[in-house]
């Protein structure tokens, strides 16, 4: 190995560390902010949370609902909101029994006269969901357990309380009202909303913007992961957050999931964002979910994100009216650690995608039509990519079935919780799949001496099939697309050797969005889904590991 080649090799390894570093370490690793502070505090929102969570307070567990109903009456009632507890008749139990339930609602109105500029108009108002039970019992192995519900949804009761603590000292800039609705019963059929969907008119009356506040699992980054039809203005208005993380793809995928939320009544209805923490589901519904594992970090993310939209919507007179917030087209949007949000039309999305492969096909031909690579070499790395894909699927598949069996948990490809390792078992599949197409290409460059580029093109080739078929059926493919555009541009620079380089930056692009993408899938749909999981990953390591030899080799 060359000197140079050394230098590329390290800096290569580099990257991709840094890569890893930044799509797993800098998540939600913000600055917490003090008691003290003006500012939202996750130590302040862990207070309510300890209080939240001192028992469990299922619909199994009458008397410690209601005591916790009545301190978050209080604590409403004592900021100045207009506080009831509204009690609806009792209900069969799907687990037996029957139940009573009841929801907390407070209404805080703008200070009106202050502003001599507000004019005399309808006030809107914001409405702040989240749920106050915890998870009825559940059966986790050979135990039964009962979640204390410091996340699900501790997490949301006490980031809605800061929040409109918060909203409270800038109460005389509103042009718009707050709501806030604590319900009941949501583990259960969503009951507590449902309920005051059908029978509780006032609550909703002059809501134009919902936020409800979930969580589904204990840490991690506190994800936009739904949004009512129509979401452009929204995308908008969420555009204020400091630290945005969220994917517009993600409202598909949650649509697969065994998962509902308060938000779910009403999304089609009104206006709103739906955010949540996805990682960690063996801790999720269970007795594990309690105060000590609760995470500050995972807590000022929510707010970092919520506090400035709150402010936002109440201090600004266009957000009022019925329809300051419905739109008419749906918005592809993506957030990334570091980078930001991105947010497209979808008509725009489209044309964009469908200029970079017209510009892939025109790279294809320069690369074919002067012989720097021969069609026979890309077709053959082709099919390897494709077997590799599919000995990944059939792989990791058989590995989640055989996992489920030895732990006796039934078989769920998209909801497989409580396999022992299953993370470690993930990260084994990676590197196993890594070192694999690391060492068949190289072996393959000692036969065919341009395989590395017969093998980017090649990938560069199925994971266009792949973003056009997602975009086509979904209408978007961000953590496809961006891979394939930087890998695209590498390609068509890199014939000059002095851009060679470009291949570096494509590889760090590609590792962090598929490191990133691959992470939130995982959480989200567990270990029984890493059959899917590799499939995709053999093709991001095909690519980045053609555009590694690419870098060190000469094409002429």
């Amino acid at each position: 190995m060359t000197v140079r080649n050394l230098y590329k090799t390290l800096a290569f390894y580099i990257c991709m560390a840094l890569a890893a570093v930044v799509a797993f370490g800098l998540f939600p690793r913000y600055r917490i902010n003090d008691r003290n502070s003006q500012e939202f505090s996750a130590y302040r929102v862990s207070d309510d949370i300890r209080v939240i969570s001192k028992e469990p307070h299922s619909i199994q567990h009458t008397k410690e609902r209601k005591v916790l109903a009545e301190f978050l009456f209080h604590r409403l009632q004592q900021m100045g909101g207009d506080t009831q507890i509204i009690e609806y008749d009792t209900i069969p139990s799907k687990i037996g029994g029957k139940f009573s339930y009841a929801n907390i609602y407070s209404k805080f109105e703008p200070e009106h006269g202050i502003l001599p500029d507000r004019g005399d108009f309808t006030v809107s108002y914001l409405l702040l969901v989240a749920h106050y039970d915890s998870r009825y019992r559940q059966i986790v192995g050979r135990d039964t357990v009962f979640s204390y519900g410091a996340a699900d949804d501790g997490y949301g009761v006490g980031t809605i309380l800061e929040l409109a603590n918060l909203a409270l000292v800038y109460r005389s800039e509103w042009y718009q009202g707050v709501k806030v609705l604590f319900t009941d019963a949501e583990e259960h059929n969503l009951d507590g909303m449902r309920s005051a969907f059908a029978e509780n008119p006032e609550v909703f009356e002059g809501v134009n913007f919902v936020i409800n506040v979930e969580a589904r699992g204990v840490k991690g980054p506190a994800l936009l992961f739904e949004t009512s039809p129509g979401n452009e203005k929204l995308m908008e208005l969420y555009a204020h957050a400091n630290n945005p993380s969220g994917f517009s793809l993600t409202s598909m995928v949650y649509r697969f999931l065994p998962n509902d939320t308060d938000f779910s009544v009403v999304k089609d209805s009104i206006p709103g964002l739906n955010f949540a923490v996805i990682d960690n589901l063996h801790y999720y519904h269970t007795n594990l979910d309690n105060y000590s594992n609760i995470s500050l970090e995972s807590l000022q993310h929510y707010g970092d994100q919520l506090a400035p939209v709150v402010r936002e919507y109440l201090t600004n007179k266009e957000y009022s009216g019925a329809d300051a917030l419905k739109g008419e087209d749906d918005t592809v949007f993506f957030a990334l650690p570091v980078l930001g949000l991105f947010a497209f039309s979808k008509g725009g999305y489209a044309v964009l995608n469908t200029l970079f492969y017209l510009f892939f096909i025109f790279v294809c031909f320069i690369y074919v039509k002067y012989k720097m690579v021969p069609l026979k070499g890309i077709l053959r790395a082709l099919v390897h990519v494709v077997l590799f894909a599919f000995v990944a699927l059939a792989s990791g598949t058989a590995a989640a079935y055989i996992s489920a069996l030895h732990t006796g948990l039934p078989v769920e490809l998209t909801d497989l919780r409580y396999v022992p390792y299953d993370n470690k078992m993930a990260l084994a599949f990676v590197l196993v799949f890594a070192v694999w197409i690391l060492v068949f290409s190289r072996l393959q460059e000692r036969r065919y001496k341009l395989y590395a580029w017969n093998l980017l093109l090649a990938s560069q080739m199925l994971l266009g099939a792949i973003c056009a078929l997602l975009l086509f059926f979904c209408g978007e493919n961000f953590f496809f697309f961006v891979p394939f555009a930087f890998a695209t541009i590498a390609l068509f620079f890199s014939i000059a050797r002095n851009f060679k380089w470009l291949y570096l930056v494509s590889c760090t692009v590609a590792a962090f969005v598929a490191l990133y993408f691959m992470y939130l899938l995982y959480v989200a749909l567990t270990i029984g889904f890493i059959g899917g999981l590799m499939f995709m990953a053999v093709i991001y390591l095909s690519l980045i590991i053609s555009q590694y030899y690419c870098m060190k080799r000469s094409i002429l």
